[in-house]
């Protein structure tokens, strides 16, 4: 019999609070979680590459125990295409798929925001020269993932990559919203875990944690380390929550400042125009699969 993978994935999207619902979610008692939030496992089949052994796969559950749900999250799945998806049925089977969708511009404008302070993006850097760096790449150039950092508009159209997944999956793909995640967290997270088939009244009681936040920085040598260290102790640091909160908030009293990001209103306007018809393509699909209840930005 083969070893156990994920039955259940939180496959997008970037910037919607998923790691605070994956962190939330692995406090339940009958749900195993990676020993990563991010395994990163089917993202080599976005990129047009071959998957590693799925023993790589299982050992992320190694001595995961008896939980009938193991989770993963891996944001970077959601625009992964059809070759993906296909991947991730032939691996996991019938797994659950969560997706986390947030309006357009404020994910970009977090993302943007989020690469430059990975030390990937310029400090100096607009929005508006991002995205004409971003706007002069090809669909070919993001088969590359050295380009995955100019992702930031491209991964709002939703509507693009949903049906991928929901042609594969169906009603086995649950959508939620990060505006309902921030505005009623308990709530959200109990329909998320009802979604998983466990009982929403065994969730932690502490409520939902902000994780994965994006602080600014005063040293970059000083934050690159930091970078550094986090990436490569990142499995230890996931089982020992309180350690790993204990020492980003050392950090952060060290190095940390509030982050500096001015988007102006004319390049807000502008962003939120590119994402106007791809909105109402998803507001179709989404009623489509009976998802009446829909934010703001989708339903005006």
């Amino acid at each position: 019999m083969a070893a156990a993978v994920a039955n259940a994935l939180i496959a997008g999207v970037n910037k919607a609070g998923t790691t605070s619902l994956f962190v939330t979610l692995a406090g339940h008692p009958d749900i195993a979680p990676a020993s990563v939030k991010e395994t990163r496992y089917f993202l080599p089949a976005r990129w047009g590459r071959p998957l590693e052994p799925r023993s790589v796969y299982e050992a992320y559950w190694a001595g995961a125990g008896p939980a009938p749900v193991r989770l993963e999250a891996t944001p970077g799945y959601f625009s992964g295409g059809p070759d993906l998806v296909a991947a991730v049925r032939r691996v996991c089977g019938a797994p659950k798929i969560v997706v986390v969708l947030r309006e357009p511009v404020a994910r970009l404008v977090s993302y943007f925001t989020f690469q430059q302070m990975r030390l990937r993006l310029p400090a100096t850097m607009t929005l508006t020269e991002y995205l004409a760096r971003a706007d002069a790449l090809s669909a070919a150039d993001f088969r590359d993932p050295e380009h995955e950092v100019w992702f930031g508009a491209r991964g709002g159209m939703y509507a693009d990559a949903l049906p991928d997944w929901t042609g594969e999956f169906g009603a086995d793909v649950g959508v939620f919203f990060f505006e309902d995640l921030v505005g009623d967290p308990t709530a959200t997270v109990a329909r998320v875990a009802g979604f998983l088939g466990v009982d929403p009244a065994r969730l932690p009681t502490d409520g939902l944690g902000s994780e994965n936040r994006t602080a600014g920085f005063r040293n970059p040598v000083l934050q690159r380390v930091a970078l550094g260290i986090n990436d490569r102790f990142e499995p230890f640091l996931r089982r020992h929550h309180g350690l790993k909160e204990r020492l980003r908030s050392a950090y952060l009293r060290v190095n940390g400042r509030a982050v500096r990001t001015t988007v102006t209103p004319a390049e807000r306007a502008a962003a939120a125009e590119r994402f106007v018809a791809p909105n109402a393509r998803l507001a179709r699909q989404l009623r489509a699969l009976g998802v009446a209840d829909l934010p703001e930005w989708l339903s005006t």
